[in-house]
């Protein structure tokens, strides 16, 4: 059940972090909840010593993977707006 759980959480993570328009405090709420779910789980010794689990563990590293490649994109994306406002400053000032 709580395996279960924790895969659904993941569907939802997987959603959430490939739309265009993510909603981060949503996403913080999901990743609350799977942190939590985790700690639930490494309580039950026969779930941690599942295959099921490998598989959680497993999709735990994809999961901070595409969380690292969002946050080095949103950087990105942040330094080319501010380099895009300099660029506007320096016309303006120019005119």
């Amino acid at each position: 059940m709580l395996l279960q759980q924790l895969e659904k959480l993941d569907h939802e993570l997987q959603r959430l972090y490939q739309r265009d328009d993510i909603n981060f405090e949503q996403l913080a709420v999901v990743l609350l909840n799977r942190e939590q779910l985790l700690h639930q789980c490494m309580q039950v010794s026969e779930i941690v010593h599942s295959t099921e689990w490998q598989a959680a563990i497993e999709r735990t590293q994809l999961i901070i993977l595409e969380m690292n490649n969002l946050g080095q994109k949103f950087a990105l994306d942040y330094q080319k707006l501010n380099h895009g406002k300099k660029s506007i400053q320096l016309y303006r000032k120019f005119q």
